[in-house]
């Protein structure tokens, strides 16, 4: 206990502040006997180190006592040691004892070796000392009935004795006293009197050093309690949360009743699950308006009662807790601190009667607080939890909500009765209604009645009348506690059906322009006082599903009719498109004849069917007859009746514009014929690639109306409406066309296939066919430069998908690259068809692009910009990567030629329509 620095006139006990402790330094208790030894040696007179005087006490036992007692670590070794202090301060003592501060319950107390505790009763010679706080040397005899002799059972004070009272008092500290010496000795001399103050200061320090690593104790006691208590609470349930909480409570206070209250937001009630860390099986619940537990939730502050049944506050009807009476009761709100250090009342922890029948102390206020200071984060967190747990609840059920009324959507009755059986299970109510606007009559048709539906006009409500017309002419949301007393509850309905009405919750279903088409109106909450904010919130949220599937249903109805109609449309198409068994006959039953019969220059690159073939049912068997001689009837087992079907649907599947006809895809198709024969079977495309390319140029241009996507757009087109947002209107339609009839019956060339070859085909007749499309090409054109440029590579998948792509449009091009007398007539018949169109523009009101309008084009400047901007690079991209095609670029660098010799002529070259075109209006536009 030395003080660092000091002389020995400033000496250990007794200076201006507490010592530190000897743990603390390090220090034994041999290690203070020497150094007092050592500091007497040192000093010309025998100075006494305690006391601070020359004295001739001898440093034996007394110093021995004073180091015991400065070393004391917990109150039994202080008071053993004050004790042993008193006999050599008192030798005459006959009894003494010494008494320390019990922090706990701030009461002087005796602490016994066998750790028990006798505290000081408030009464008595000892207690009128300790309140004067000063020393009292009694000479009269201590009553036999005076409380102190519970402490000091053997005090006997003989005569010439007396009593000595000495108050151990910190000044610094609102003179509170810390300890108390006690003790029976003869008439104190005026050497005892002053050795006993010097012990008095002695006794101070060591009591603040013992009471401070008391409490020292206590702290980290408590901090491991509420750390242990902090693990238990890790709890998302409310209820075993609670049960966890009031046991700790119940512990730390010694109290006999307790419970906890979680504010709910939705009733404004203060709801405890609990009682004294059991379970109830229904919970407590008191409103926050009326009772003192609210008043401590709404004003934040604790609420101590001593005295309840004296207490006006107190009402024994609302504020008692299953029937107990408490004498005192302590209200302690629970408060959560916010994130930015703001605090929120979450509850109210209601603590009754300790057990020592006490009343509650500062001190009890203090504990409680502490404890609530590491509960109250667990128990918002749960509350939160349980909240977030409640709204995916609710979600969960909305979404099975939604799924119920959409599976209904078919049947508008079910429809009605599944909404308002989905209402009432939702809120819970006994009676349900569904009231539909008629917007003729504006009165209010009760279409479902208590989940029974009802005859069209069986109960009708006018607008403005009772709850639900009110409703109806609001469009707001009504929730009354009491029906009968409210000013527009409509009793007849009551008077009719027997039925009565307590609680009405009431709320439109709007459509998507926020229109009132309905009302629904429950009635009388089950198990509940009344419909709560939470049945509102849930209510109104119900109201959009029900307006939304109300709409839908009726949407419904309209597109299976619509599909109805359609599907008769569609039949009647496939049934003029049918193949007669005669037609298939006819050609599969001869072996299928070699190319060249069709025609000497069939195989040629220059040869144009356009021009030089009839569109015939020869076309399906010349077809054939190229996928044979491709060696792709062999090699992927098409058998021959399925083939012949399948090309005949195609060729039906065309309409038959001047240009966009079956045999400008029988051309698109033969060229990849000619491409395969000169380049020695296209080596650089797998087999499965040359068969998707071939059917993709057959079915390439399906259904063409001899417009383009532009018109589909500009003019609104059903196709347009199907495929606008994808882009490629007309593509996405030949596609969507070829699938159709792959998948008629009898048509399917791939069904010999593998799953996996299946979905592989289809995926690269999408692709091709979606490639036609010159928008799409200009996009693919760097790609495909950059690997003519680079070389092309087998191995590459990318590589294999722009060489579709390119090979796709240069035959889908190929009008550019016959003979000049043929790609002239094939020019003649695109303008033809492009002034068709542009004539259709100019009837809708628009003007069309100067390449479609017959007033103003030139053919021969227009060919040049679309050979030298389009047809040139793509015949040239491909005579690289496939040089055997450079014929074909050779033969559109001739034509390119004629059409500069024309445009030098300075004639425009107009066409005029000698022939009526297969192209109409759009029938929404005629």
């Amino acid at each position: 206990l030395l003080y660092e620095g000091l002389s020995p006139s400033n000496a250990i006990f007794g200076g201006a502040r507490d010592p530190p402790s000897a743990t603390e330094k390090g220090l034994g208790r041999g290690y203070f006997v020497n150094l007092l030894k050592m500091v007497d040696s040192h000093t010309t007179s025998n100075y006494d180190f305690l006391f601070r005087r020359p004295s001739a006490v001898v440093l034996s036992g007394y110093e021995d006592a004073i180091l015991s007692m400065g070393a004391a670590m917990i109150p039994t070794e202080f008071t053993a040691a004050a004790k042993v202090c008193l006999h050599f301060t008192l030798p005459s003592m006959s009894t003494g004892a010494a008494l320390l501060l019990d922090t706990e319950n701030n009461e002087l107390a005796y602490f016994e070796e066998n750790d028990k505790v006798k505290h000081l009763p408030k009464m008595g010679v000892v207690w009128d000392a300790v309140r004067q706080r000063m020393l009292e040397v009694r000479r009269s005899p201590v009553p036999d009935d005076d409380p102190i002799r519970t402490i000091m059972p053997n005090l006997v004070q003989n005569s010439g004795q007396v009593f000595v009272i000495a108050p151990v008092v910190d000044n610094q500290h609102q003179c509170k006293v810390l300890a108390l010496l006690l003790a029976v000795c003869d008439e104190p001399t005026e050497g005892n009197y002053e050795r006993l103050r010097l012990m008095e200061r002695n006794t101070l320090v060591a009591a603040k050093r013992v009471l401070a690593h008391l409490n020292s104790e206590i702290e980290k006691k408590r901090i491991g309690n509420m750390l242990t208590v902090c693990g238990e609470l890790i709890d998302l349930d409310i209820v075993s949360l609670s049960v966890k909480v009031l046991k700790h409570i119940m512990e730390v206070s010694n109290a006999k009743a307790c419970t906890l209250f979680v504010y709910e937001d939705v009733t404004q009630e203060l709801v405890a699950y609990t009682y004294n860390g059991v379970p109830l099986d229904k919970e407590i619940r008191k409103p926050v308006a009326s009772c003192i537990y609210g008043e401590c939730f709404t004003t934040g502050e604790i609420i101590n009662v001593n005295n309840v049944p004296q207490d006006m506050r107190f009402n024994p009807r609302m504020d008692n807790i299953r029937d107990y009476e408490p004498t005192h009761l302590l209200c302690i709100p629970v408060k959560d601190r916010g994130t930015q250090g703001t605090q929120s009342v979450i509850g109210v922890l209601v603590v009754c009667d300790k057990k020592n029948d006490r009343p509650f102390t500062k001190h009890d206020e203090e504990g409680l607080l502490y404890s609530l200071h590491f509960c109250s984060s667990m128990l918002n967190n749960t509350l939160v939890y349980q909240r977030e747990l409640a709204l995916k609840k609710q979600n969960e059920v909305l979404l099975q909500v939604a799924k119920n009324l959409f599976t209904s959507l078919d049947n508008i009755s079910s429809l009605l009765r599944e909404i308002m059986n989905e209402a009432r299970r939702l809120t819970n109510a006994e009676r349900c209604s569904l009231f539909l606007l008629d917007n003729s009559t504006k009165n209010l048709v009760a279409t479902v009645f208590n989940s029974d539906l009802l005859k069209e006009g069986a109960l009708t409500i006018k607008m403005g009348q009772g709850i639900a017309g009110y409703v109806a002419q609001t469009g707001r949301t009504v929730n009354i506690t009491d029906a009968q007393k409210h000013p527009q509850f409509f009793k007849e309905v009551d008077n009719s059906t027997g039925f009565f009405t307590k609680h009405i919750l009431c709320f439109p279903i709007m459509d998507s322009n926020g229109a009132v088409v309905g009302v629904a109106q429950l009635c009388n909450k089950i198990n509940g006082k009344f419909f709560t904010k939470y049945d509102e919130e849930l209510a109104n949220t119900f109201s959009v599903y029900c307006g939304i599937s109300i709409y839908h249903s009726k949407l419904y109805n309209a597109v299976v009719a619509s599909h109805s109609r359609s599907s008769l449309a569609t039949e009647l198409m496939l049934y003029h498109m049918k193949v007669q068994p005669e037609e298939l006959e006819k050609i599969t039953q001869s072996s299928l004849p070699p190319t060249t019969s069709f025609h000497p220059d069939f195989c040629k690159m220059t040869f144009s069917p356009n021009i030089q073939l009839k569109a015939n049912d020869e076309t399906v068997v010349a077809v054939m007859s190229m996928m044979n001689e491709m060696d792709l009837i062999n090699k992927f087992q098409l058998h021959p009746d399925t083939l012949g079907r399948f090309v005949f649907m195609v060729k039906k599947g065309y309409r038959d514009p001047p240009y966009h006809n079956w045999m400008h895809a029988f051309a698109v198709a033969h060229f990849l014929y000619t491409l395969y024969c000169c380049s020695n079977k296209l080596p650089c495309l797998d087999d499965l690639e040359v068969l998707a390319v071939f059917v993709s140029c057959l079915c390439h241009d399906i259904d063409h109306r001899g417009t383009n996507n532009a018109f589909q757009v500009c003019s609104k087109s059903p196709l347009a409406a199907l495929y606008t947002s994808e882009g490629s209107v007309m593509e996405r339609h030949h596609l969507a066309q070829t699938l159709c009839i792959l998948n008629s019956p009898g048509c399917n060339i791939f069904e010999n296939f593998s799953d996996s070859d299946y979905k592989t085909i289809v995926g690269m007749i999408q692709n091709n066919i979606l490639d036609t499309d010159i928008a799409t090409h200009l996009k693919k054109s760097k790609f495909i430069k950059e690997m003519a440029s680079c070389g092309y590579d087998r191995s590459n998948p990318e590589h294999h998908k722009l060489l579709c792509s390119l090979i796709m449009t240069s035959c889908d091009l190929t009008s550019s690259c016959k003979t000049w007398d043929c790609s002239r007539a094939i020019s003649d018949l695109i303008y033809l068809e492009f002034f068709s169109q542009g004539d259709l523009e100019k009837a809708l009101g628009i003007t069309p692009i100067e390449m479609m309008d017959r007033d103003r084009a030139n053919i021969p400047e227009q060919q040049l910009r679309f050979l030298d901007g389009i047809a040139g690079p793509v015949f040239q991209l491909l005579s690289q990567l496939i040089p055997e095609s450079a014929e074909a670029y050779h033969s559109l660098l001739e034509n390119r030629e004629h059409w500069a010799a024309l445009k030098a002529t300075g004639k425009r070259f107009s066409i005029d329509i000698t022939t009526e075109l297969s192209v109409r209006l759009p029938t929404h536009v005629e």
